[in-house]
């Protein structure tokens, strides 16, 4: 029986480790963001769909622009869509930062491969909540944000960031103009993200990169002066707080 348990146990311990050296480490911020290739649905003017590309590299857009990225575990869900529908109606703030905005899952990202729940296909539902039944899921619309298909499973895994059920864990990665990880954070799935807060963390790592030696103290707001590096600014900013 000893035998047998060792055995068991060694299966185990062999079968977790096979699987965590599948998954790459998360990206800490200072770390170089892991590139990608991907089929992906970018918006398309007159088009809901989105316009399918196959090859989309996020490489390209390094050097031009700050990129936020978000992963999610599902289309047609529960969470996902309340925080894809509020960044979209905010995704022309964090154009006008310098950001281009990618979200990603693991769903298809054609509505030729899955004509109920890929990007396009949701892309294609209404996201006003009185729009058809009850009980069927809500669409997102037609969003100006790029949609990331990781169907296999590579890009959550050199994240980082696949949960034990195989899906994306909802994660944020912030990503400055040289490619490097400003902010990464992931969080459990049951728990939606705050896009307001997303945006005050956007335009606070634009400050802090355009205005060398400043810092965005707690409670830090876009428009706000920011702080020094001295213990006299700390004083400052803890006065203001009381």
């Amino acid at each position: 029986m000893k035998i047998r348990a060792f055995t068991v146990i060694s299966a185990t311990v062999v079968s977790l480790s096979l699987a965590a050296s599948s998954v790459e480490a998360f990206p800490i911020p200072g770390s170089y963001a892991p590139l990608f290739e991907a089929s992906a649905v970018v918006p398309q003017q007159g088009n809901p769909a989105g316009k399918l590309v196959e090859k989309f590299n996020i490489s390209n857009l390094i050097g031009k622009s700050r990129v936020l990225l978000l992963t999610y575990p599902k289309n047609c869900t529960f969470i996902c869509p309340t925080e894809l529908i509020a960044l979209k109606k905010r995704i022309g703030d964090f154009h006008d930062l310098g950001y281009e905005v990618l979200v990603l899952s693991t769903d298809e990202a054609s509505l030729s491969k899955d004509k109920d729940a890929s990007h396009q296909a949701w892309r294609m539902k209404s996201d006003k909540p009185a729009a058809g039944n009850k009980n069927t899921p809500i669409g997102i619309g037609d969003a100006d944000f790029i949609m990331v298909s990781d169907a296999d499973h590579k890009i959550i895994r050199s994240y980082g960031v696949e949960g034990e059920d195989g899906l994306a864990l909802r994660a944020t990665f912030f990503i400055d103009k040289q490619g490097k990880v400003q902010i990464s954070e992931v969080q459990m799935n049951s728990i939606g993200r705050d896009v307001d807060e997303l945006y005050r963390k956007a335009a606070a790592l634009k400050f802090v990169e355009e205005n060398e030696g400043m810092l965005a103290p707690q409670g830090w707001q876009p428009g706000d002066a920011g702080m020094e590096h001295s213990h006299e600014s700390v004083r400052k900013q803890v006065k203001k707080q009381n």
